[in-house]
């Protein structure tokens, strides 16, 4: 290790993404070598990566020297060329690729940067859709409140969650109308399932009909929501969410952005629910963040009307991009990863159950390799854990070599696709330490 690798402080001209000032002047840690589904730090540290790179791309593992060869041997025979009135080989044999693997109707692919480029190109599409139809009023999104779909332009309109970040945006683009998230645990209209029939889904024809259904373009919503830390839907949600849709002449637009590529034990989060959407966006495990890729499918329906789109990034359809792209969906394939995010999702789940015993372990899910313990200081109410007690709890997981973090009041995890019984028997009792040393400390301990 060089003496010139050493923490980051506030003497580093590095700016970091939302990172609070006072963590940068107590030092943040340089990761410098990834290995498995382990990453080491600039002393030489190892952690075992329950979250796949932090925001969790990282399918394939860390050291995936055939990927980086996928993206030499691209760059060698050609490097960029202008995705505006030229294509390259790399971009339409992944166009290709994807229209196998994912839900039937998704024929038709745009390839950007990553997740929020992809989230504001859906939208794009979808205004140019109605656009070329004739209904040119239809501007307005309808997310849910608890939802995240990325912070570009037009696209941070989405935003249901993160309140901070968004407020901090405002003024955004006009258009934005949300409804309730179907967080069974913590009801927001203080309803049980499944009594409640489902007032979180079909709350959206009352916003639609408020809204005025001609002007609504979209409805968007992740399969498998981020934002209370990994909540899944009960099996009705998505069939009346559909309906809807179809009734109002709404372009439903599923974010896959952290679910697809077998984050979920599925190759799409889709497949949980027979759910066939008009738009898909993808990112993060499409190149297990070797390189930025982000991607929207849509049906032929969506792209028959529009005789132009009006849209360039200078990086969209990256030949290097989708070079190592193939190259990883190739390896989830060969080695069964999606296959092992169910089977070790299973198990990692069966694990975390074991530390139901907790006083302060509220809900524990999972769906595949992305599962999360939703924290409470009373059981019985459900009251809300205080954030601060999460991210000690997080504080303590990093001293003992495991690297995870707070989603909502849970905390989430999402490993490598790679992760094997092994290291999940190795995290176990370092959670359960963690969660006791910080009962023991808040006093919830009789």
């Amino acid at each position: 290790m060089t003496e010139s690798i050493k923490k980051l402080d506030v003497h580093s001209r590095l700016m970091l993404h939302r990172t609070a000032r006072k963590d940068v002047a107590g030092g943040i840690s340089v990761i410098v070598k990834g290995e498995g589904v382990r990453v080491f730090d600039e002393n030489g540290a190892s952690y075992i990566d329950l979250e796949a790179g932090g925001t969790r791309p990282v399918h394939a593992g860390y050291g995936r020297t055939e990927l980086a060869r996928a993206g030499y041997d691209q760059m060698c025979e050609m490097a960029y060329f202008t995705p505006m009135g030229f294509a390259n080989v790399p971009a339409m044999k992944l166009a290709d690729k994807l229209a196998d693997i994912t839900p039937p109707g998704i024929d038709r692919f745009i390839f950007e940067c990553d997740g929020s480029e992809a989230v504001e190109t859906a939208m794009k599409l979808a205004k140019h859709y109605h656009y070329y139809r004739g209904d040119k009023g239809r501007f307005k999104v309808v997310s849910r409140r608890g939802a995240y779909h990325g912070v570009n332009g037009i696209g941070v309109r989405a935003l249901g969650i993160v309140m901070p970040m968004r407020q901090l945006m405002e003024p955004l683009a006009p258009g934005a109308a949300f409804i309730e998230s179907p967080y069974c645990y913590r009801c927001r209209h203080n309803l049980s399932y499944p009594a409640c029939d489902l007032a979180c889904a079909r709350e959206l024809e009352r916003v639609i009909e408020f809204e005025g259904p001609e002007q609504i373009s979209i409805f968007i919503g992740e399969p498998i929501q981020q934002g209370f830390g990994a909540y899944r839907p009960p099996p009705e949600y998505w069939p009346v969410i559909r309906e809807i849709c179809d009734r109002y002449s709404i372009l439903l637009v599923i974010d896959e952005v952290i679910c697809g590529f077998g984050r979920t034990g599925r190759m799409f989060a889709t497949e949980h629910f027979d759910l066939r959407p008009d738009l898909m966006t993808m990112a993060k495990g499409l190149t297990s963040g070797y390189l930025p890729l982000g991607a929207v499918g849509c049906t032929d329906a969506v792209v028959e009307p529009v005789e132009l789109l009006n849209h360039l990034h200078t990086y969209g359809n990256h030949p290097v991009s989708c070079a190592v792209a193939l190259k990883n969906l190739e390896i989830l394939e060969n080695e069964e990863l999606i296959e092992n995010s169910a089977t070790m999702g299973r198990y990692f789940l069966d694990g975390l159950n074991t530390l139901g015993h907790h006083p302060s372990v509220g809900e524990v899910r999972g769906t595949g390799l992305w599962l999360a313990i939703d924290f409470t200081v009373d059981k019985k109410s459900r009251t809300p854990f205080p954030l601060q007690n999460l991210m000690s709890i997080i504080a303590r997981a990093k001293r003992k070599g495991i690297l995870v973090k707070t989603m909502g009041m849970a905390l989430e995890f999402a490993p490598p696709l790679t992760i094997s019984t092994e290291d999940i028997d190795e995290v176990i009792p370092i959670l359960d330490a963690c969660i006791h040393e910080e009962e023991k400390a808040m006093g919830l301990l009789k």
